[in-house]
């Protein structure tokens, strides 16, 4: 226990040096605890903890929230979201978002885009602040050198067919608000997914099928935004004829 904590203390580089608090009795008593050895005995995975990461943080409800404190008597968070991409909405900051749960946020903005290219973001980034005004957006450190094409739906079987044959490696994924009905052959280079599975995922080629389908307000601009900052080099958007 001595050596648990002395390492705690030594990685903290938050200002108000949380760590020290384990020097104390009750929080060293907190990590150390029959009831939570017995739990660990049936379940390693239910702590507790010292330090928790916690990806997609913006879609966590208060009940998530406290689940995951009850497991890290520290309350020492790594805590990564974007609220451009809270499907349900996300007009708090993060220290309003978090203070009342009993944790002080330092926060840090990600400002370089490293995934996807500035052709693609100057279509995706009008897409999120009609919706997300205040949104923050990264800017992109490259260029693809292929501009977005805008295509009917029709042209998505030959366009897939030619991409693939004109790329040894990489993957396409087609994103529509009907997965199943499409036709497109499936393999391990092809994909068709729906615009709330692919958050967090990544593809060199994206092509987004019907992209004013996927719903108005917060909802619909976060899956449209989402959507098309999958792709990692090109982006398509597809409609159908009687929509163009």
């Amino acid at each position: 226990m001595d050596d648990v904590v002395a390492d705690f203390i030594a990685a903290d580089d938050s200002e108000l040096m949380q760590m020290q608090m384990l020097k104390g009795e009750d929080l060293r008593g907190a990590l150390d605890n029959p009831s939570a050895r017995e739990a660990l005995a049936s379940d390693r995975l239910a702590g507790p903890y010292g330090h928790i990461i916690v990806d997609e943080a913006q879609e966590l409800t208060d009940a998530q929230w406290h689940m995951l404190l009850d497991r890290c008597p520290s309350k020492s968070f790594t805590i990564v979201g974007d609220p451009a991409q809270a499907r349900h909405g996300f007009l708090q900051t993060w220290d309003e978002r978090l203070s009342h749960l009993g944790l002080n946020v330092e926060e840090v903005h990600l400002s370089i885009n490293y995934r996807t290219p500035a052709e693609v973001m100057s279509e995706a980034e009008p897409v999120i602040r009609a919706v997300i005004p205040h949104a923050n957006v990264p800017r992109s450190v490259r260029q693809s050198g292929v501009p977005v094409r805008h295509i009917c739906t029709e042209g998505i079987p030959s366009l897939v067919s030619a991409w693939l044959g004109s790329h040894s490696e990489g993957i396409v994924c087609v994103i529509t608000m009907e997965p199943d009905s499409w036709n497109v052959i499936r393999t391990e280079r092809v994909t068709v997914m729906g615009p709330a599975e692919v958050k967090g995922l990544e593809f060199d080629l994206v092509i987004v099928v019907d992209p004013q389908r996927f719903g108005t307000g917060v909802q619909g601009g976060v899956d449209r935004y989402v959507s098309m900052t999958r792709a990692t080099s090109e982006m398509v958007t597809a409609a159908h004829q009687t929509s163009v």
